[in-house]
Parts: structure tokens; sequence; C-alpha cells
């Protein structure tokens, strides 16, 4: 329970169904109330009880602080300084929620997982598969490609079939006091909302001044760091007049950014590293649509899987900002098939 509407609803709605919840919160941060608007903060953790309280179950509090920070903030900040722009809600997910979390659901004996989670698990033909929710503006299943296998028929997500608005409604039925609870955005734990800032304040990165040039090598300006630009970025470059560039490559060797046209921020091809499968491990090279991040419409594509958990990727059409570091998820329809992590682009 992250004190947020969606996981209360879950466990309210759970309780009426005849279920034994049992409420479990993760602490992720040490700081005082009011720092950290988001789930793992003091807030959050007592909206968690008071919700818990409401619906009238067992609620407890688990420590993942280290876990947390060796396993999302770290990954994160080494992303960055790769040249890489991370994901930290798909490793939340696969390091807190579904291994330690899931472990603590099993070590206490219950049978299942439940999540807020919006996205749907179903059996079809005697299988498990994981699919879109049916709230297009809130499905999750994209960062949800990291589940196990073996975990999908021990995982629940009630508000999978849900719209927002419907579990809105059902938390003022439950009176549950979250109801009218704001929706969390951006990444929790950058709480400026400035990637700059946080690297700046909490990893102790300082500026590190360097150029910015155009495809040919001609100088366009300076910056302050190569890690405060993702690949696709056009705003907020410092360079202006004439055409609209985009950042098309990051150089953490050089410390440059490199700016160009539309067309060139595309990729029509990219390698992928990690690679977790929800159904049979493909054999050889298959098709399929893929999403690059999330609110990206799957595009067409052939996979190459290769040895060691690594694939190759051609679009039948390049993409728009294929950034290394973000996760590519493979759907048939509305189900996942698998994904992984984009390692970088393939000319």
């Amino acid at each position: 329970m992250s004190g947020g509407v969606d996981s209360s609803v879950t466990a309210a709605l759970l309780k009426a169904e005849g279920y034994e919840v049992i409420g479990v919160t993760l602490r992720l941060f040490a700081e005082r109330k009011g720092a950290v608007k988001c789930c793992g903060g003091a807030d959050s953790a007592a909206a968690a009880r008071a919700s818990a309280d409401a619906i009238g179950i067992r609620h407890y509090f688990k420590s993942a602080q280290g876990l947390f920070s060796k396993t999302v903030i770290d990954d994160f900040v080494r992303g960055y300084l790769s040249g890489a722009t991370p994901n930290p809600c798909v490793e939340c997910n696969r390091h807190l929620k579904f291994d330690y979390l899931y472990g603590l659901a099993r070590s206490l004996g219950a049978e299942c997982l439940a999540t807020g989670h919006y996205a749907v698990i179903k059996k079809e033909a005697g299988e498990y598969g994981l699919y879109r929710g049916a709230d297009p503006l809130k499905d999750q299943s994209y960062f949800l490609y990291c589940l196990r296998r073996e975990q999908l028929d021990r995982v629940l997500f009630p508000l999978g079939a849900m719209t927002k608005k419907e579990v809105r409604r059902l938390a003022a039925e439950f009176a549950l006091p979250t109801a009218s609870a704001p929706e969390s955005n951006d990444i929790c734990f950058v709480t400026e909302g400035n990637y700059d800032l946080y690297l700046r304040k909490n990893a102790g990165v300082k500026p590190r001044p360097g150029w910015i040039l155009d495809m040919a090598g001609k100088r366009l300006g300076r910056h302050t760091g190569f890690f405060n630009f993702t690949v696709g970025q056009r705003r907020g470059t410092g360079v202006y007049g004439g055409s609209r560039l985009y950042v098309t490559e990051l150089r953490p060797e050089t410390n440059e950014v490199v700016l160009g046209p539309l067309a060139a921020a595309g990729a029509p091809a990219f390698s992928m590293k990690g690679l977790n499968w929800l159904t049979d491990a493909p054999r050889g090279e298959f098709r399929s649509a893929a999403q690059i991040r999330y609110r990206h419409k799957p595009a067409p594509c052939l996979v190459k899987p290769l040895p060691g958990s690594r694939a190759e990727v051609r679009m039948d059409e390049a993409q728009f900002a294929v950034a290394a570091g973000q996760s590519a998820v493979f759907y048939e329809g509305d189900r996942v098939i698998g994904g992984g992590i984009i390692e970088g682009k393939i000319i």
C-alpha cells in the first residue's frame, strides 16, 4: 500500500470479496514529513495506515531504504552519468515490488501479492498472460514486463479492468481517506522536478562544461554536463535560431552533446539487453510491436534474439528518440510478450 488511492481501493475491493488482506507499506526514504510527496515517504506512509484502519485490515511497515537506494537510485545516477536515460519505475517494480515484496508475501504465507497497477492478468488456453489495462490513459503494462512468468498466477491487479474515474468513485463509496488524493507524477525521489539539481544535490555530481556540436562537428554552444540531456530533446538545449534541432547523440567520454534535424533523431534499429519473456522464449526471429517508452504507440518490428538475453530490433519505420536505458516492450495485440533495456541505436 503506497498511500495512494489505487492501492487503497485494491485492498478495500479484496476485503469486500472475502479475502484476508494484509497491507504492507515499504519505507523507501529516511526523511521528514512533506519532503517526498509520493510512495515511500512519510506522508504516504501515514496515508496508507489511515486507509488500512478505515478498511479494517492488518497493516505493516517494512524498511527497504537500502535496497531502494542500491537498485533504483544508484542505477538512476549511473545511467545518467553513462549517457543513458534510465527508467526508475521499471527497476522499482523489478526489485522492490515483484522481488522483495513478493518474497515477503510468500514468507507471510500469503497466496497472492496484489497491487494497484492498471494491468490485467488472465488465463487463456491454460496459460497466464499479462495484458494491457482497460483504461488506455492509465495502462501500466509497459512497466511490468519484468514480472517473472512463474509469478503470473500469484499476482492480482484488481484495477486492471477499471478506469481511474471508476476507482475514484469506489474510493468515495468505501469512504477511504485517499479518495481525493492527488495523482503522483514523475519520479518520486526527484522532489525538485529537476534531474540536474537532483544529481548535484544528492549524487555529488558537479557541472562539467562541454561543447554542443552539430552533426558535422561544428561547435554550436556550451553546456554544463551531457547528463542534463536526453536523446530526442529539443527544448532547453541553449541553442536557438535557424531550424529546429534535437539531441541525436550523447558522448560521455568527451562530454559532448550532438544536435541534428528531426530525421537524425530517429533510429531504424537498436540493440537490447536483459530480455525477460512472459511467454515461451522465442527460438528465432519473430515479428512483433515494440513500445520504446511510456505513452509511445507500439510500432511494427522484427526481433532477432541473441545469446545472453540480448536482441536486435529492426523497426519497419525509424522511431523517434530511441534512448539507451529506456525499456522496449513487445506486444502481441494487448498481450505483453516480453521486454528489456535499450542499449543503443544501430545504424
